[in-house]
């Protein structure tokens, strides 16, 4: 297939939508045709850039370089091409685009279906590490089942188990979300003496997450443990400093940032 064939062909499968189009509607946008990949004509799980400069389905574009290795060219131009890949930004953009309507039906569909075949398969591999005693694994599965992320539902009460296996093996982010979900009773019983303890402990570990957490619950008074405002400082100014293991988001470092200066300055004589 040459390159004006290849083109032509991207650029027929987003034009099939305009045929279908009510007057008046929104018609699919020409752009979109270089989101398509050339060898499969269908719309990239994993899209990454060759070093023709096109846009490719990864494991397409793999399987052509694995093919051609001997002697290999661009599938769009047939010019001879070096075999790096470099990830394209484009699939959040391809989302938004599917959830605008702007994108054939058709390819949407296959899209679709690709990928909840794909999530099904990273899903069952990534249980399977769980279930082997990978304690990275374990932790990953509880993050998902408690955020409802990768095809995972939203479960903190499965999400439990896999933090309590994680924590047993020494898995520190595990042991500060299973003293979070023991000092807050999330998917068990509350405890606050077991949130307090594992929660010490991950921040004896490094983790600036536990030290936030444990903090901003001395601080607030909340979780129905008592105000402790220099024990609070302190947790805080470690959440923010010397912690080895970085994890806080940007809206919790606001947070403790935020406590700590009202900790202070009340603190002041």
């Amino acid at each position: 297939m040459t390159e004006s064939t290849n083109e032509t062909a991207a650029v027929g499968a987003v034009e099939k939508q305009d045929d279908k189009t009510e007057q008046g509607a929104t018609k699919t946008p020409k752009y979109a045709a270089i989101w398509i990949c050339p060898i499969s004509l269908e719309l990239p799980m994993d899209p990454v850039t060759a070093m023709d400069g096109h846009i490719y389905d990864r494991e397409c574009i793999e399987a052509h370089i694995k093919k051609n290795s001997g002697n290999l060219t661009s599938p769009m131009t047939r010019e001879k091409m070096r075999p790096m890949l470099i990830p394209a930004l484009h699939l959040h953009t391809i989302e938004a685009a599917i959830d605008k309507g702007d994108l054939p039906e058709d390819l949407v569909k296959v899209w679709k279906e690709k990928k909840k075949t794909l999530q099904q398969k990273k899903m069952e591999a990534l249980l399977k590490k769980a279930d082997d005693g990978d304690v990275k694994a374990m932790y990953h599965v509880g993050s998902n089942y408690e955020q409802g992320n990768e095809g995972f539902k939203q479960d903190s009460k499965l999400a439990f188990p896999y933090f309590k296996k994680a924590a047993e093996a020494g898995y520190v982010l595990s042991t500060a979300a299973l003293g979070n979900y023991y000092l807050n009773g999330i998917g068990v019983e509350q405890c606050l003496y077991l949130g307090i303890f594992f929660l010490t402990m991950a921040t004896t570990q490094g983790s600036d997450w536990a030290a936030y957490l444990l903090g901003s619950a001395f601080a607030k008074g909340s979780n129905g443990l008592n105000v402790d405002e220099s024990l609070a400082i302190l947790l805080l100014k470690k959440s923010l400093g010397v912690c080895r293991l970085k994890n806080l988001n940007e809206t919790q470092k606001t947070d403790a940032r935020g406590l700590l200066n009202t900790l202070e300055a009340n603190s002041t004589p």
